[in-house]
């Protein structure tokens, strides 16, 4: 085994043990990198035509988008606060609809046992409920000081990434050193590329589902459709998340109207996952459908959530590292050429 293959099946061990024992740590690590390009994604223009330098180029870009985020919020605070109160009314009389519903079958009955909240939490339901409480509060607090550490972590990566790369390229053997970095630039590529084709889809998305509810007439269409743009960030599953509430609340309206709404999220997705975002992500980003949905379970059952809303861009810089790594540099395949 050469020098090469020994260094590189070091950093896969060392990898590897890491996501065993402390499988957070990489994961975030890994979304700071997607806002680092994503940063600058917008400072590199920016500095060719102001002259400024990278890190400033960089902080302008974050100043700027943190500033449209506040008037974004801002201008949409008081029609969603609203909406999104009317939304807690409604979602519980909408599920008592659908209870109302489900009682007359046998089949609804047996669901309606299986949701039951007491059965659910077990015999100690009070303690299990504060139990629960506690490790929601927990998770928030956690979450927020995750959302943090993200945030620094993507600032000092995106002001200076040659020395970051520079010290990760030294970790391997000399003789590889020229296709470790054709790699590193391939992957950020790759990232960008699927970065700009979400961010696409998200606003994408939002919009055609706030107009097809909005012709529909389904309440609270511009709350509804926020959720579903937002979870568009997660492929396939994070719009049919985004969905339940939208057909929780056209069920208390008719079933007609429900199955209306899930007319509209499914056009929406086709039109959008099918047409526009693959117009935007080019072959920068092309990830097989199936291997997307297997990696989201996979890493959904490994990490929970976080993996899941990460299995994409993961699934786009595995199959760059598997080419790359495995099947061009340790099988010794010629690339392959496009038709």
């Amino acid at each position: 085994m050469s020098k090469s293959q020994t260094s590189v099946l070091i950093l896969l061990g060392v990898l590897l043990v890491l996501f065993w024992l402390t499988p957070e740590v990489p994961l975030l690590g890994f979304a700071a990198i997607l806002l680092a390009l994503a940063l600058r994604a917008g400072a590199d223009p920016l500095a060719r035509r102001t002259g400024l330098p990278p890190w400033g180029a960089v902080l302008v870009v974050a100043l700027l988008l943190l500033l449209a985020i506040g008037l974004a919020g801002w201008a949409a605070a008081g029609p969603l606060t609203l909406q999104a109160q009317q939304l807690a009314k409604d979602l519980p009389r909408s599920l008592e609809t659908l209870r109302g519903n489900l009682e007359g079958t046998g089949w609804g009955e047996w669901l309606l046992r299986q949701a039951d909240p007491g059965r659910l939490m077990g015999s100690g339901g009070a303690e299990n409920a504060a139990a629960a409480a506690a490790s929601a509060a927990g998770s928030t607090l956690g979450g927020l000081g995750n959302a943090v550490l993200v945030i620094l972590l993507a600032l000092y990566l995106a002001t200076s990434p040659e020395q970051y790369l520079r010290g990760l390229r030294h970790l391997f053997a000399p003789p590889i050193d020229g296709r470790v970095r054709d790699t590193f630039d391939e992957l950020g590529h790759t990232l960008r590329g699927w970065l700009l084709g979400q961010g696409f889809g998200m606003l994408v998305a939002g919009i055609l589902t706030w107009i097809g509810f909005m012709l529909i007439g389904l309440p609270l269409a511009g709350l509804l459709a926020t959720i579903i743009g937002l979870l568009n960030f997660i492929p396939v599953i994070g719009p049919l998340i985004g969905a339940v509430p939208a057909v929780l609340l056209a069920l208390t309206q008719s079933p007609t109207m429900a199955l209306w709404v899930i007319a509209v999220v499914v056009l929406v997705q086709n039109v959008e996952g099918n047409f526009l975002t693959p117009m935007v992500q080019s072959h920068t980003a092309d990830l097989p459908p199936a291997l997307l949905l297997v990696t989201q379970v996979l890493t959904g059952a490994l990490f929970g959530l976080l993996g899941v809303a990460l299995a994409a861009p993961l699934s786009a810089l595995g199959m760059v590292l598997v080419r790359r790594g495995y099947v061009e540099g340790w099988l010794g395949r010629p690339p392959q050429q496009d038709d």
